[in-house]
């Protein structure tokens, strides 16, 4: 079982460089797939010489770096059509983000552990954020058993990222899983545009219909740098909220959600809205203009 570590990056050289010296020293990690996309050839640059280091401190890397933007859903799927086509499926991707930070091998060995079963198909991890976003920040309900309850009642997802292990529905987007599992045909859904939001929720969706498990093991688990600006994080609040309701939209449609349920999550996202003020108000008009 060789262990890859895929990484989407857009123009973030300084951050991917940041996360993947984390990973100095571990006797697990093999090597990273690296999706890179770059506004400029001076940022392309920073990615190769990221992409270098890696490799002289003995992890094998396989990239693609290009200029101009694919867009967070695409450069994901180029990274599991990388893991496709390079892994064995016994091999383990664990998917990060460019501005996570590896806590060490202990954390990952809790994931391995749990993906030596058959039935389980991802394990998701904790993100503990370095600092907390002043726009639209991250959000989770650490309650035992509440969140996942609410999430079955209002179909909208509410995460605890606090509380396990666990056998849950949705996580976080640090997740570890064999390649075998890509075989299978999942893959991040290209609809999900702007902010990216719920594309990790629909891959997961993919992944229980497979009748897999979905494992939450919070002793795996990431340091989250939470940069504001860069790869898809920027903060215009009215873009986001926007971005918030078109994608959640399209998942409850997507995977047939009953009238009762999307009633109730378009009314939290409506509060949401209302609580942050008229351009999150703005943005959510504009959403349910364009539906």
């Amino acid at each position: 079982m060789r262990v890859f570590v895929g990484v989407p990056s857009y123009n973030r050289a300084k951050l991917l460089k940041l996360c993947m010296k984390s990973f100095a020293g571990s006797r697990l990690v093999r090597g990273f797939i690296v999706v890179a996309d770059s506004v400029t050839p001076g940022e392309a640059e920073l990615y190769v010489e990221a992409i270098r280091e890696a490799r002289d401190a003995g992890f094998e890397v396989i990239h693609d770096v290009k200029i101009g933007r694919r867009g967070s859903t695409q450069a994901r799927n180029r990274v599991l059509d990388l893991a496709r086509e390079n892994l064995a499926h016994s091999d383990v991707l664990a998917l990060y983000d460019d501005d996570y930070i590896y806590p060490g091998d202990k954390t990952l060995a809790e994931a391995l552990r749990w993906l030596r079963d058959g039935s389980v198909g991802t394990v998701g991890g904790r993100v503990i954020n370095l600092g907390k976003r002043k726009v639209d920040p991250d959000f989770a309900l650490n309650v035992p058993h509440l969140a996942d309850a609410l999430t079955k009642a209002t179909g909208f997802i509410i995460l605890n990222i606090k509380h396990g292990p666990r056998e849950t529905e949705y996580t976080t987007p640090l997740m570890a899983m064999r390649a075998e599992v890509l075989s299978k045909g999942v893959k991040y859904d290209e609809h999900y545009g702007g902010t990216g939001y719920r594309e990790e929720s629909d891959l997961q969706r993919q992944i229980r219909e497979l009748g897999l498990k979905m494992i939450f093991e919070p002793r795996f688990y990431a340091y989250h740098v939470a940069a504001e600006q860069g790869g898809n994080r920027y903060s215009d609040l009215e873009d986001r909220v926007y971005w918030k309701w078109r994608n959640h939209t399209y998942f409850m449609e997507k995977w047939r959600y009953p009238v009762a349920k999307k009633a109730l999550s378009y009314a939290i996202l409506t509060a949401y809205a209302l609580l942050n003020g008229p351009p999150a108000i703005r943005g959510m008009i504009k959403a349910v203009k364009n539906r």
